[in-house]
């Protein structure tokens, strides 16, 4: 299989320096390394069942999709949106409804977000553009993968497809074992046109400099005023700059404790 990461950071298995660390977090949250790790997944299993012929698009933007997404597998079989989550306990997916099961109760409740609905939306754009680029004859399937072992779905003619991580090998042998609806010329023209519509999506995510953008727009706006020159280098946002600033302050004070603790013991 050919993998074609287009993250903005690449994850590296977990192996990345930890300033690449910090700006991921700073840029996704708290919660992108384990995304990234259920993502690692994905790509593994499909890698052990799946041959050249497949390419596998990595967190991909298109023009008027405002989340990346997580993949887009497209080979001789047609075209895959796989939407991935490392989400824990368990669940029902009946039709349109994603319900997680409260462990006191034993009920089912509507849970957010709903992965289901999340995975059929990102299904859709990736047709809608598809469609607009000429290849009418192609629809894509949404697939909805769980990689979390200990999580457990209850399924009832669920509007996307839901596979837990021990089905993933079965899913790629099901995948490699369709009939073929897609030549080699068609494809690549195919993940040519993602990759021309990712390119352009990046081009419209970076706003147009202006004169006398880069100054603060309030006298008082110190805060801004005092990033600014970094923030050049960085691009950082204010919120970032301010998670950032505290978790320097945290280090200045264990510092300082630590220094403490050395001079009373001396």
């Amino acid at each position: 299989m050919i993998l074609r990461d287009f993250s903005p950071i690449p994850y590296q298995g977990g192996k990345l320096p930890i300033t690449d660390l910090l700006r991921a977090i700073l840029q996704h949250g708290f919660s992108w390394p384990a995304e990234m790790k259920s993502q690692d997944t994905v790509v593994r299993y499909l890698n052990r069942t799946l041959d050249n012929s497949y390419t596998l698009l990595r967190n991909v933007s298109l023009p008027d999709v405002d989340v990346n997404i997580p993949f887009i597998l497209a080979g001789p079989s047609g075209v895959t949106v796989i939407s991935d989550s490392a989400a824990e306990g368990v669940f029902r997916a009946r039709e349109n409804v994603w319900a997680m099961m409260d462990k006191r109760s034993g009920a089912f409740r509507s849970s957010k977000p709903n992965l289901l609905m999340r995975t059929m939306l990102l299904s859709r754009a990736v047709d809608t553009y598809l469609n607009e680029k000429g290849f009418t004859e192609i629809s894509s399937e949404g697939v909805l993968v769980l990689t979390n072992p200990g999580t457990h779905v209850d399924t009832d003619r669920p509007s996307a497809r839901v596979i837990l991580v021990d089905g993933l090998k079965r899913f790629g042998s099901q995948i490699s074992n369709a009939p073929p609806i897609m030549d080699r010329e068609r494809r690549y023209k195919l993940i040519k046109s993602i990759e021309i519509g990712r390119e352009a999506a990046e081009e419209d995510a970076i706003p147009e400099a202006t004169p006398g953008s880069a100054l603060p727009q309030s006298i008082d706006s110190g805060f801004d005023q005092a990033v600014s020159p970094l923030r050049k280098k960085a691009n950082f946002s204010r919120r970032q700059w301010i998670i950032l600033g505290a978790f320097v302050i945290v280090e200045v004070i264990i510092l300082l404790i630590f220094m403490f603790l050395i001079l009373s013991t001396a």
